[in-house]
């Protein structure tokens, strides 16, 4: 495997010097920029980037007021391609001009927009060349007679979009979601489930993968569930959810990727962005200041929150049969939540010329996560006696920072769409698990564990398009190292000190070498079929060892070639049919591999399993979508078949414990399927719906002890299943008011969950919430109500085997309301610039990282990732 390692590295160096010519060398097209919908226009399908002619070519102009003669400020200019199709826009400047850069030679039809303005409209704009300006010259807006004395905006961007290979929800356009976190965006995204502890999870499973900005973020690298508390919801523009991704991705995440896309501010000049609220239950704040001139670009971006006053409380009974020994388990506890977060980037941005671009960046990220509180519990026998009994206070302290570092380089050819990327990241996050308990109000024990995780990425791309059809090809080569060192002490009471238990206590770590080349190939076929296949190749090496072993832990190294594979057609009236196939592996992250043990309660204990293997799984999907004006539906089903399945397992010892951990178990076989509708019966209406409905087959085997015919016990291996249907609906609906006025309302039902060993209770949620514009335009004020109805949620979980039964009722307090205050500032400029222009980001998406199992939740550190 050195062979192949040395083989990408020489790939990888060779792609830098063949086609990374730095500023002054040869080359030419265009940078990428985005088509979309602006302000005043009526609304147009998007079309997909991948799917938009580039070329240098520019078509000028200016708007002017008819009646007065003056230049229209600030209006919106849309640019249509000969099928009525938006392929990109522009803004006017202070003077009414504008220019719509990167187009392709065609023929064009320019539209410029504004309230109180009839369309000015001018067809058959003929652009001869990649490369020429078309000036069009004076576009005359004539005032529209029909506009009032008050013009009022009631058009409304939609809320989901459905692109051609992802999902899109426009979370800026959501004002639910005003002064919360991510974990209350993903929750109203069509295809997810987010439990109440935060666990994310895709069409029922949680082998998926969560990227920030279209990369891997060490924000992720210790557990996903706790990640997507830290970022405000204020910062969130979109999330992407991809259920088929191509061999260009990475081959992680079984059931698809999810992308957080934060805000972004383009724009020339010095601008702003202030937003801050408080609740009942938390408090956050976010803020941009953006520097644009010319070629050089910087952006700074902060934001924190915190979450506190959310107590919630729970009782677990159980019972224990082990070799014919009953047992009965009671334990209550209460609890109270506090949390505080805060993450700052500063991203750089310098253009060399039009062929030729380079970013920098770097995040910084601190949190703490700290649960306190009482707990009871009494242990009794088949005849009601008291075996044990004691009351304990448990303070759990969970704090980690993060940075990460990235550099981008960028180059265009002369054909539109030919372009080489070099991309590099390094990521490294420090985490601290900690807990002290107190037993009868006296010390009892306490452990720390601290870990580390060091991620370091390389990685190009190229792409060469040839008539219709597109060629990729790209390297990648990922390493990352994992420490983690744990104690635990009892205390003595004869010396008041902590004792070091030596048994209890190790260093752990852990070497990943992922090493991959991938190719695509996507074909435009006639009659509007379209082919895309691909296959990747993936090579893993791991090395971990404990400080108290001579011996590394034996893990061996293992290939993977990994093919895509989608075949789609358009028909008529905007309908859309789409079949893709793919292989998908999922290796463990270290949050699973973490051998480190919590013995916060000792009846209910829990560690990661580094000897896990990788899953591999077989996706099928077909997919239909449509859209007719402002509406779209989408309906798809899919079946899923996965093999050395990472799952939860539980068992349970004769003394009453419980150990969770994390095995290769067997075999899982989903399928279902999902339907979203988004609707707009009116300008100021819009209601959307959706659901997602999967059966779930589980099958796997566990070790038990197991009475013999001579009425003894053997350690034997008992196969176990569990199959069921999970299912969860979502509603949204928004109202526009006049004078800046708007309402909206979501709604969140999810079924119980099916595990191996037992169901995760079924949750509800739902949010009200009303937003006031300023009449400048410059900020707005919201009111946010959260489950004005419920005061508090019960969720009723299972799990057990032959040997134990579990049944734990969690109460969670959830009502809550929020106010928030956005405010904008700084003068814009719209004199040169590309306000669109997108960059490509690392995205390792190859390690699982987290699992909704309704059950104790290993605390260590881990690796996370996306696409690219």
């Amino acid at each position: 495997m050195k062979k192949l390692n040395l083989l990408l590295l020489f790939i990888l160096g060779t792609f830098a010097a063949s086609f990374g010519q730095m500023p002054g060398m040869g080359g030419g097209g265009g940078m990428r920029m985005g088509g979309g919908n602006f302000p005043g226009m009526n609304q147009q399908p998007q079309v997909p980037q991948d799917e938009i002619p580039r070329g240098s070519a520019k078509i000028s102009g200016k708007l002017i007021d008819s009646t007065t003669n003056k230049p229209v400020e600030f209006a919106s200019v849309a640019v249509y391609d000969k099928n009525n199709k938006v392929v990109d826009g522009a803004m006017t400047d202070l003077n009414g001009a504008f220019t719509v850069k990167n187009l392709a030679k065609g023929t064009y039809k320019v539209v410029g927009t504004f309230i109180g303005y009839k369309n000015a409209v001018k067809v058959n704009v003929e652009v001869a060349t990649n490369k020429v300006e078309v000036n069009v010259g004076n576009m005359l807006m004539v005032t529209d007679t029909k506009i009032l004395s008050e013009v009022t905006v009631t058009g409304q961007a939609s809320l989901i979009e459905d692109k051609v290979d992802r999902l899109v929800y426009n979370a800026d356009k959501d004002i639910t979601s005003k002064g919360g976190t991510a974990e209350d965006v993903l929750r109203k995204v069509p295809m997810l489930t987010v439990d109440m502890d935060g666990n994310v999870q895709m069409r029922g499973s949680g082998n998926i993968k969560v990227l920030i900005n279209n990369k891997p973020s060490s924000i992720l690298a210790s557990n996903v569930a706790d990640a997507i508390k830290q970022i405000p919801a204020d910062m969130i523009k979109q999330v992407e959810v991809i259920t088929s991704p191509s061999a260009k991705y990475d081959a992680e995440g079984t059931a698809g990727i999810i992308n957080i896309i934060t805000k972004k501010n383009n724009l020339q000049g010095l601008t702003g962005f202030l937003n801050a609220g408080a609740g009942v239950r938390g408090a956050n704040a976010f803020g941009n200041v953006n520097f644009k001139k010319k070629k050089l670009g910087i952006a700074l971006n902060f934001g924190s929150n915190t979450s506190y006053n959310t107590p919630s409380s729970g009782i677990t009974t159980r019972k224990n049969s082990v070799r014919g020994i009953e047992t009965y388990l009671t334990q209550k506890d209460s609890s109270n939540v506090k949390r505080l977060f805060g993450n700052t980037q500063l991203t750089i941005d310098y253009d060399f010329n039009p062929k030729n671009s380079i970013t920098l960046s770097a995040r910084y990220g601190v949190g703490n996560f700290n649960t306190t509180g009482p707990q009871t519990t009494t242990l009794k026998s088949a005849t009601d006696a008291i075996i044990m009994q004691y009351a304990q206070n448990v303070a759990n302290i969970r704090n980690n920072n993060s940075i990460d570092a990235d550099f981008n380089y960028t180059k265009t050819f002369k054909e539109q769409g030919h372009e080489f990327t070099f991309l590099a990241q390094h990521g490294r996050n420090v985490r601290t698990t900690d807990f002290t308990t107190k037993r009868n109000n006296s010390p009892f024990n306490k452990s720390n564990n601290d870990g580390i995780n060091a991620e370091t990425t390389l990685q190009t791309d190229y792409t060469y398009p040839f008539k219709k059809n597109i060629f990729e090809v790209g390297a990648k080569y990922i390493i990352r190292n994992v420490t983690s060192e744990f104690d635990f002490f009892n205390y003595d009471t004869q010396s008041g000190t902590y004792v070091i238990q030596p048994s209890r206590t190790n260093n752990f770590n852990y070497d990943q070498n992922v090493a991959a080349v991938y190719s695509t190939l996507t074909i435009s076929l006639p009659k509007k079929w379209g082919l895309k296949m691909g296959v990747r190749y993936e090579n893993t090496k791991i090395n971990a060892k404990f400080q108290t072993s001579d011996k590394p832990t034996t893990i061996a190294p293992y290939d993977n070639i990994v093919p895509t594979f989608t075949v789609s057609k358009d028909f008529p009236k905007n309908h859309k049919v789409r079949f893709s196939y793919g292989q998908r592996i999922q290796r463990p992250s270290l949050e699973f591999l973490n051998p480190f043990v919590n013995y916060s309660d000792p009846l209910n204990i829990s560690y990661g399993n580094p000897l896990l293997k990788p899953e591999l799984s077989h996706n099928f999907e077909v997919n239909y979508s449509t859209f007719f004006k402002a509406n779209s539906i989408n309906f798809s089903v899919f079946r899923r078949f996965t093999d050395n399945n990472i799952t939860t397992v539980k068992t349970v010892s004769e003394q009453g414990v419980v150990t969770s951990t994390f095995d290769n178990i067997g075999k899982t076989n989903f399928y279902g399927s999902s339907i979203f509708l988004n609707l707009q019966p009116t300008k100021k209406f819009r209601i959307g719906a959706g659901t997602n409905i999967t059966n779930n087959l589980l099958n796997g085997s566990i070790v038990v002890p197991v009475l013999q015919t001579d009425n003894t016990y053997k350690n034997s291996v008992v196969a176990i299943s569990n199959k069921g249907w999970n299912a969860n609906y979502n509603f949204n609906a928004s109202y526009s008011f006049n004078k800046g006025w708007g309402a909206q309302a979501f709604g969140f039902i999810g079924s119980r969950q099916i595990q191996l060993q037992g169901y995760q209770g079924s949750f509800r949620f739902y949010n009200l919430g009303v937003k006031k514009d300023f009449t400048n335009k410059k900020g707005s004020f919201n009111i946010g109500l959260d489950n004005p109805f419920t005061k508090t949620l019960s969720i009723k979980s299972s799990s057990g085997d032959p040997t134990f039964s579990s049944l734990t009722t969690r109460n969670i307090y959830n009502r809550g309301i929020r106010f928030t205050l956005s405010y904008m500032f700084g003068k814009m400029d719209f004199n040169g610039g590309n306000m669109f222009r997108s960059k490509k980001k690392v995205s390792n998406d190859d390690a699982k990282a987290g699992e909704g199992d309704g059950g104790t939740t290993t605390q260590q550190p881990a690796t996370g990732g996306r696409p690219r």
